[in-house]
């Protein structure tokens, strides 16, 4: 009795000692796009115990991009860590970002869902050109929105992750393009919904490096992230979670069939790391390999 009794009384005094970290929740029950993040997180973290000491992982409430772009600005939670895409204008909000491509470069490949009236259309599509007859669904606040009007493309930004998949399906816009690590999933989640149909025939291209922000008051937490994160790429253990993550998905996508068609990101400038190391190559199946 006396054992369990110091054992409640420790208990406490360990979850004290803990450094507390947030992750970003899904957006919905049917939204896979966090768990990826979630895992390379506590990755990042395992590798780095012996050093850095006990964490506790703790989901934020669900939210918007906006929303968590504030979250960050405001540091309203502990060790709010959030995924995004590099952009130089996330350093205006004065936010912080660990020096690592986490997504390893895959959503810089980008397939589409396409509504029902235009899919044979797209089909016939060879460049850039022909790309602008259609209209394109993103997420408000995606840097793909930005991205993609660079090109001249006419986009449509949506409040709300899951009217996209409604909206494309219904013609309400012609494509709404994904990363190719997330179309898979996102399809068979979405099965349900009439006309929703995947682009068979193209491929698009723009460098989309990914990383975890921070609030930069987090000094110690990025220290800790960043360098459990190359410690889980120098031993191979964060490939193997990439590869077990995404490569159903990569399969899916049969990349070399698809015709492909670059477009330019002018948001990379003033990025202070060499992402392209790491970036995955489909052709070769290597990283790196540009």
């Amino acid at each position: 009795m006396s054992r369990l009794l110091f054992c409640l009384l420790l208990f406490p005094a360990v979850l004290l000692a803990a450094t507390r970290y947030t992750y970003v929740s899904p957006e919905s029950e049917r939204d896979p796009r966090t768990t990826y993040d979630r895992e390379l997180l506590r990755l990042a973290l395992d590798k780095t115990r012996d050093q850095f000491g006990d964490y506790l992982l703790e989901p934020a409430p669900p939210m918007t991009k906006a929303r968590e772009r504030l979250s960050l600005q405001l540091d309203s939670f502990p060790n709010f860590f959030v995924m995004d895409s590099y952009s130089r204008t996330r350093e205006r909000l004065g936010l912080a970002y660990v020096r690592f491509p986490i997504h390893l470069g895959i959503v810089s490949y980008r397939i589409c869902f396409v509504s029902p009236q235009q899919q044979a259309a797209v089909a016939r599509v060879t460049d850039l050109k022909g790309l602008r007859q259609f209209t394109f669904g993103q997420g408000r606040g995606w840097l793909d929105v930005d991205i993609l009007r660079h090109a001249g493309l006419e986009v449509v930004d949506i409040e709300g992750y899951e009217l996209l998949f409604k909206m494309v399906a219904r013609g309400r816009f012609d494509l709404f393009c994904r990363g190719v690590s997330e179309l898979r999933s996102e399809q068979l989640t979405h099965q349900e919904i009439e006309g929703l149909k995947v682009d068979d025939a193209l491929m698009l291209y723009y460098p989309l490096p990914r990383v975890f922000y921070t609030n930069p008051h987090n000094r110690e937490a990025l220290k800790r992230v960043e360098q459990g994160l190359q410690l889980a790429w120098q031993d191979g253990s964060l490939q193997a979670l990439w590869r077990k993550s995404f490569g159903p998905a990569i399969a899916f996508a049969k990349l070399p069939e698809r015709r492909l068609i670059r477009l330019e990101n002018p948001f990379l400038k003033g990025i202070s790391f060499d992402y392209r190391p790491y970036f995955y190559n489909p052709q070769t199946d290597r990283f790196g390999d540009q």
